[in-house]
């Protein structure tokens, strides 16, 4: 029960905050970084599908899409999702 109760208060105290005013301006801004870093991390991450497609040999995109390749399309998604994660980090910090 007390974990209810804490778990009640933390929301309680998290949703009397008073959020922070911000001008047009600003929220223009920080928009357009948004979708910069967002453009900016699709393409690093389109190259860097095409870097590991350079890597192995053969075609990846064909070998997954017509020959159905199930083993080397799980190992494609986890080498993207760790070049994104790295790219997503970079561009956070």
């Amino acid at each position: 029960m007390k974990i209810r109760s804490l778990i009640g208060l933390v929301l309680l105290t998290a949703s009397t905050s008073v959020p922070a005013q911000t001008t047009m301006a600003e929220f223009t801004s920080e928009l357009f970084a948004t979708v910069l870093y967002s453009a900016v991390g699709i393409v690093m991450g389109i190259i860097g599908f095409k870097v590991v497609d350079w890597l192995t040999p053969g075609s990846l995109a064909e070998e997954v899409a017509h020959k159905e390749n199930r083993a080397l399309a799980i190992l494609a998604g986890s080498m993207m999702l760790g070049v994104c994660i790295i790219i997503a980090s970079v561009l956070v910090s």
